[in-house]
Protein backbone atom coordinates (compact mmCIF):
# COMPACT_ATOMS: atom_id res chain seq x y z
CA UNK A 1 0.00 0.00 0.00
CA UNK A 2 2.60 2.02 0.99
CA UNK A 3 4.60 1.74 -2.05
CA UNK A 4 1.67 2.02 -4.73
CA UNK A 5 1.19 5.21 -2.90
CA UNK A 6 4.37 6.92 -3.22
CA UNK A 7 4.62 6.04 -6.79
CA UNK A 8 1.48 7.56 -7.21
CA UNK A 9 2.42 10.61 -5.46
CA UNK A 10 6.22 10.37 -7.55
CA UNK A 11 4.69 10.05 -11.16
CA UNK A 12 2.53 13.33 -10.31
CA UNK A 13 4.88 15.57 -8.94
CA UNK A 14 7.37 14.82 -11.78
CA UNK A 15 4.53 15.10 -14.55
CA UNK A 16 5.55 18.76 -15.34
CA UNK A 17 8.69 18.02 -16.10
CA UNK A 18 7.63 15.57 -19.91
CA UNK A 19 11.59 14.96 -19.30
CA UNK A 20 11.75 13.16 -16.44
CA UNK A 21 10.55 9.86 -15.53
CA UNK A 22 9.92 7.32 -12.67
CA UNK A 23 12.17 4.40 -12.56
CA UNK A 24 11.31 2.80 -9.32
CA UNK A 25 10.11 3.05 -5.74
CA UNK A 26 11.52 0.66 -3.31
CA UNK A 27 10.50 0.73 0.64
CA UNK A 28 12.61 -1.23 2.97
CA UNK A 29 12.84 -1.53 6.20
CA UNK A 30 10.45 -2.70 9.52
CA UNK A 31 7.57 -0.70 10.19
CA UNK A 32 8.67 2.28 12.05
CA UNK A 33 11.98 2.31 10.72
CA UNK A 34 12.15 2.32 6.99
CA UNK A 35 13.82 3.57 4.42
CA UNK A 36 12.26 4.87 0.57
CA UNK A 37 13.74 4.83 -2.27
CA UNK A 38 12.54 6.92 -5.22
CA UNK A 39 14.90 6.39 -8.39
CA UNK A 40 13.68 8.86 -11.12
CA UNK A 41 15.33 9.61 -14.22
CA UNK A 42 15.69 11.79 -17.21
CA UNK A 43 15.84 11.63 -21.17
CA UNK A 44 19.01 13.83 -20.77
CA UNK A 45 19.66 13.18 -16.75
CA UNK A 46 18.80 14.53 -13.61
CA UNK A 47 20.05 16.98 -11.40
CA UNK A 48 20.72 16.53 -7.67
CA UNK A 49 18.75 19.71 -7.67
CA UNK A 50 15.57 17.76 -9.07
CA UNK A 51 16.30 15.19 -6.76
CA UNK A 52 16.38 17.45 -3.77
CA UNK A 53 12.79 19.73 -5.38
CA UNK A 54 11.21 16.03 -5.43
CA UNK A 55 12.28 15.20 -2.36
CA UNK A 56 10.82 17.83 -0.89
CA UNK A 57 7.36 17.83 -2.58
CA UNK A 58 6.96 13.76 -2.08
CA UNK A 59 8.27 14.16 1.57
CA UNK A 60 5.68 17.02 2.03
CA UNK A 61 2.37 15.29 0.69
CA UNK A 62 3.52 11.90 2.21
CA UNK A 63 3.25 13.86 5.55
CA UNK A 64 0.18 15.34 5.02
CA UNK A 65 -1.47 12.12 4.25
CA UNK A 66 0.14 10.54 7.64
CA UNK A 67 0.11 6.56 6.03
CA UNK A 68 3.61 6.15 6.66
CA UNK A 69 3.92 4.71 10.47
CA UNK A 70 6.62 5.74 12.78
CA UNK A 71 9.88 6.91 11.50
CA UNK A 72 11.29 6.95 7.81
CA UNK A 73 13.95 8.16 5.92
CA UNK A 74 13.28 9.65 2.27
CA UNK A 75 16.03 9.19 -0.82
CA UNK A 76 15.48 10.26 -4.33
CA UNK A 77 18.08 9.70 -6.87
CA UNK A 78 18.63 8.93 -10.26
CA UNK A 79 19.22 4.62 -10.84
CA UNK A 80 23.14 4.42 -11.54
CA UNK A 81 24.76 3.08 -13.75
CA UNK A 82 24.82 -0.45 -11.47
CA UNK A 83 21.02 -0.48 -11.62
CA UNK A 84 19.41 -2.88 -14.20
CA UNK A 85 17.63 -0.97 -17.04
CA UNK A 86 13.94 -1.30 -16.82
CA UNK A 87 11.85 0.73 -18.95
CA UNK A 88 11.55 1.07 -23.13
CA UNK A 89 12.64 4.72 -22.47
CA UNK A 90 15.76 3.80 -20.21
CA UNK A 91 16.91 1.73 -23.27
CA UNK A 92 16.32 4.76 -25.68
CA UNK A 93 18.48 6.64 -23.24
CA UNK A 94 21.34 4.53 -23.49
CA UNK A 95 21.28 3.93 -27.24
CA UNK A 96 25.21 4.03 -28.44
CA UNK A 97 26.20 2.93 -25.10
CA UNK A 98 27.59 -0.61 -24.38
CA UNK A 99 25.17 -3.03 -22.35
CA UNK A 100 25.31 -6.16 -20.34
CA UNK A 101 22.32 -8.36 -21.50
CA UNK A 102 21.17 -11.48 -19.44
CA UNK A 103 18.52 -13.44 -21.62
CA UNK A 104 16.13 -15.43 -19.76
CA UNK A 105 17.65 -18.49 -20.67
CA UNK A 106 20.86 -17.61 -19.24
CA UNK A 107 23.36 -16.16 -21.84
CA UNK A 108 25.00 -13.70 -21.44
CA UNK A 109 25.21 -10.92 -24.71
CA UNK A 110 27.72 -7.73 -24.43
CA UNK A 111 27.10 -5.08 -27.18
CA UNK A 112 26.47 -1.59 -28.11
CA UNK A 113 23.06 -0.85 -28.68
CA UNK A 114 22.16 0.58 -31.84
CA UNK A 115 18.61 0.56 -32.15
CA UNK A 116 15.20 0.38 -29.70
CA UNK A 117 12.01 -1.14 -31.21
CA UNK A 118 8.61 -1.57 -29.45
CA UNK A 119 8.98 -5.23 -28.82
CA UNK A 120 13.37 -6.03 -29.23
CA UNK A 121 16.47 -3.77 -28.94
CA UNK A 122 18.86 -4.20 -31.51
CA UNK A 123 22.90 -4.66 -30.48
CA UNK A 124 25.91 -4.95 -32.41
CA UNK A 125 28.01 -7.56 -30.86
CA UNK A 126 31.68 -7.39 -32.46
CA UNK A 127 30.63 -6.10 -36.10
CA UNK A 128 27.78 -8.65 -35.92
CA UNK A 129 23.62 -7.40 -35.24
CA UNK A 130 21.94 -9.43 -32.67
CA UNK A 131 18.27 -8.23 -31.91
CA UNK A 132 16.87 -9.52 -28.41
CA UNK A 133 12.85 -9.32 -28.32
CA UNK A 134 12.23 -7.61 -24.41
CA UNK A 135 10.30 -10.73 -23.48
CA UNK A 136 13.88 -12.93 -24.06
CA UNK A 137 15.61 -10.48 -21.59
CA UNK A 138 16.18 -11.20 -17.59
CA UNK A 139 18.16 -7.90 -16.76
CA UNK A 140 20.19 -5.63 -18.79
CA UNK A 141 23.11 -3.03 -17.55
CA UNK A 142 24.95 -0.18 -19.01
CA UNK A 143 28.83 -1.90 -19.04
CA UNK A 144 30.92 0.37 -17.24
CA UNK A 145 34.20 1.32 -19.08
CA UNK A 146 37.07 3.13 -17.15
CA UNK A 147 39.38 4.32 -20.57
Amino acid sequence: MEEKRIREIAERVISDDRDLFLVDVKVKGNEGNQKVLIFVDGDNGISIDQCSKISRQVGAEVEEEDFMKGKYTLEVSSPGLDFPIMLHRQYVKNIGRSLVVETVEGEKVEGELKEVKDEAIELNCNQEMRSLKFEEIKQSKVKVSFK
